[in-house]
């Protein structure tokens, strides 16, 4: 008497084939992310140069006097990533103000907002210049109108960059 052994039969129905399909593109696709050469910064076609840039801050709605609390020679910082983004060269106070909407002639103006100050805050550090964008600190990006978020030594300030301007020496 034989004993009846079954062969072994390999069956797949349509998921099984899909999930399998899917991950050996998936360990395809980490196998080439593994081996594939990196590429150094000094062989990317954007060249950059190092240079100093002077820019502006504007740090909106400050109590009337406490622009004080800012002098030149701070060390300020970004506030989110911690990065140093520079010395303050200049320091200046301006009346605050705020776009409104005129009813009459049915457009924006700028009006003073009483009881506060806009500070005016002008910043010099080394940058890495390239094609595209201007970069402080090891990776804080400066564009005109990007809001920076800043502390100094006793405080804190957030608005947008008004100027920025690559300084030559």
């Amino acid at each position: 008497m034989e004993q009846n052994k079954p062969k072994f039969r390999l069956r797949f129905n349509l998921f099984d084939a899909a999930v399998l399909v899917i991950a050996l593109l998936a360990g395809a696709f980490l196998l080439w992310r593994a081996v594939k050469p990196q590429v150094s910064p000094e062989a990317s076609p954007i060249s950059s140069h190092a240079s100093t840039v002077r820019y502006t801050i504007r740090f909106q709605r400050w109590a009337p006097g406490t622009s004080y609390l800012i002098e030149p020679g701070d060390q300020l910082f970004d506030n989110i990533k911690k990065y140093s983004i520079g010395q303050v060269v200049s320091v200046q106070a301006v009346p605050s103000e705020m776009p409104v909407l005129d009813q009459v002639n049915r457009r924006q103006v700028q009006a003073v907002l009483e009881g506060y100050e806009d500070v005016l805050v002008t910043v010099e550090a080394t940058c890495t210049s390239t094609e595209e964008s201007l970069v402080v600190g090891g990776g804080y990006t400066l564009l005109v109108g990007t809001t920076a978020y800043v502390k100094g030594q006793g405080y804190m300030g957030s608005g947008p960059i008004v100027a920025l301007e690559e300084v030559q020496k």
